[in-house]
């Protein structure tokens, strides 16, 4: 109510970006969904450090896997070698490649989701305050 007794008067507020143009920026979620050149570069870069940790866990363990029986030839004495009434090769085999392959299988989720999340972040950016 105003001071003399009547109806207030109306008072609209703008936003001063209110003659700012209609067109939004587009954001890198919106690039992807819309199969653009910028969308696709991301993508890539995405697939191309998932495939690169993918190739670097196959190749070490199938260097680790061949070098073994390589390794047990070239120095035959170590198959006479024995812990605990174990021979060593069999040690070796038995729980050194699972140790190493659960290792490089931990290591590789690790970096598979760390790539991911990175990507997530990159695509829908959290709000400053959260």
């Amino acid at each position: 109510m105003s001071d003399e007794g009547g109806p207030a008067e109306r008072v609209r507020i703008t936003s001063p970006l209110s003659s700012a143009p209609a067109h939004v920026r587009s954001t890198v979620g919106q690039e992807i969904d819309e199969a653009t050149g910028v969308g696709e570069v991301y993508m890539q870069s995405l697939i191309r450090s998932q495939l690169r940790a993918a190739l670097t866990v196959t190749i070490t363990l199938l260097l680790t896997i061949v070098s073994l029986p390589l390794l047990f030839w070239w120095v035959p004495g170590l198959n006479d070698v024995e812990v605990f009434g174990i021979p060593v090769p069999w040690l070796v085999l038995g729980f050194g490649v699972y140790g190493a392959v659960i290792l490089v299988g931990w290591l590789y989720v690790r970096h598979a989701e760390r790539a991911e999340r990175l990507f997530t972040e990159l695509v829908e950016p959290s709000e400053p305050g959260t």
